[in-house]
C-alpha cells in the first residue's frame, strides 16, 4: 500500500488494496439481518448522539455512501462503515446498500483501522490496541505498519507504550481526562504507584505536559541529592534524546562524569535505537 494512501480517501484506498483475484461487484441492497459486525473493529465506543442524528438524516435523504462488506458463509461481514450500519438500524430500515469485496482476514483488520484513523474516530487506547493487534497478528515491524497506516514509526511506538500504564490511567486516556502527552510523561516514572498518584493530581489540578514533565523529572532525583534543581543543560539533552529515540532516556551526571541510560522494550526496539545511533 502506498505510504500516502491515507490522503487519497477511503474509496481509492479500498480500490488500491483489493486482493489479487478478487472481483469488484456492484452495490447491492443487503438485508440488515444478514450483516454481522467485524469482531476486530478497533473502535469500541460510538457517539450515540451522532448515530441518532445520522439516522434522522438517513430517514430523510437515504444513505449516500454504501458500507463495504465481504461474504462470510451465509452472512456478510462488515468491513467499513459500522457507524452507518448502526444508524441505518436505528432508522428502522431493513436493507442497506453495500459494496461486496473479497478480503483476507488481515486485510479486514487493516482497513477497519485505516478507516478510523482517517476519520480520527479512535481514542488513543483503541488506536494503540489496534496497532498492537496488527503487529502481533501480521508479524510485521513497526516500520512496515507505519507505511500501511501513514503514521511515523515513533508515533506508533509511543502509542503502544501507553498500554504499559496501569488500567486506571488507561481508562482516563480513553475518556480524554488525561492527554496522550501527559500519559507519555507518566511513563518516565518506573513505579505504577507513583504513576497513579501523579495521575490523580493532574486530573484534579490540570497541568500542561511541560509542567508534568518537570514534576516527573523531580520525582526521578534520588533522595539525598544536593542539587536544588536539575541542570537545565542536562534536562535539555534528555528531552532531545527522548524525542529522537521515542523512549525513556535518563542521564546520571556528577562532576563531569556520568551515564546515559536508554530504555527499550523489545529486540526490535533495541535494533531500531542502534540503527538511529549509527545513522
Amino acid at each position: 500500500m502506498p505510504k500516502n494512501a491515507l490522503g487519497k480517501g477511503l474509496d481509492a484506498l479500498i480500490s488500491d488494496t483489493l486482493e489479487p483475484g478478487a472481483v469488484q461487484e456492484n452495490v447491492l441492497n443487503i438485508k440488515i439481518k444478514d450483516i454481522v459486525p467485524n469482531r476486530d473493529q478497533p473502535r469500541k465506543n460510538f457517539d450515540e448522539k451522532g448515530i441518532r442524528e445520522l439516522a434522522l438524516s438517513i430517514k430523510e435523504n437515504g444513505l449516500i455512501q454504501p458500507v463495504v462488506v465481504r461474504k462470510k458463509e451465509d452472512k456478510y461481514e462488515l468491513i467499513v462503515g459500522e457507524r452507518r450500519y448502526k444508524a441505518v438500524k436505528k432508522a428502522g430500515l431493513t436493507e442497506i446498500p453495500a459494496l461486496v469485496k473479497d478480503y483476507s482476514e488481515n486485510k479486514l483488520i487493516e482497513l477497519a483501522l485505516i478507516e478510523n484513523i482517517q476519520r480520527e474516530d479512535l481514542n488513543a487506547i483503541e488506536e494503540a490496541l489496534a496497532f498492537k493487534n496488527i503487529l502481533e497478528r501480521d508479524m510485521i515491524t513497526q516500520e512496515e505498519l507505519s507505511k500501511k497506516v501513514g503514521k511515523s514509526r515513533s508515533y506508533i511506538a509511543n502509542m503502544i507504550r501507553i498500554l504499559d500504564l496501569p488500567k486506571t490511567i488507561r481508562d482516563h486516556v480513553s475518556r480524554g481526562t488525561i492527554s496522550v502527552g501527559q500519559a507519555k510523561a507518566l511513563l518516565s516514572l518506573e513505579n505504577s504507584g507513583e504513576q497513579e498518584e501523579i495521575a490523580k493530581k493532574i486530573i484534579n489540578e490540570p497541568v500542561t505536559v511541560r509542567e508534568l514533565e518537570g514534576i516527573v523529572r523531580k520525582r526521578g532525583v534520588p533522595r539525598g541529592t544536593n542539587k536544588k534543581e536539575l541542570d537545565p543543560f542536562i534536562d535539555d539533552i534528555e528531552e532531545k534524546l527522548r524525542d529522537k529515540f521515542s523512549t525513556k532516556v535518563k542521564i546520571d551526571y556528577n562532576a563531569g562524569k556520568g551515564q546515559i541510560k536508554i530504555d527499550f522494550y523489545s529486540n526490535e526496539e533495541l535494533e531500531r535505537i542502534v540503527e538511529e545511533i549509527f545513522e
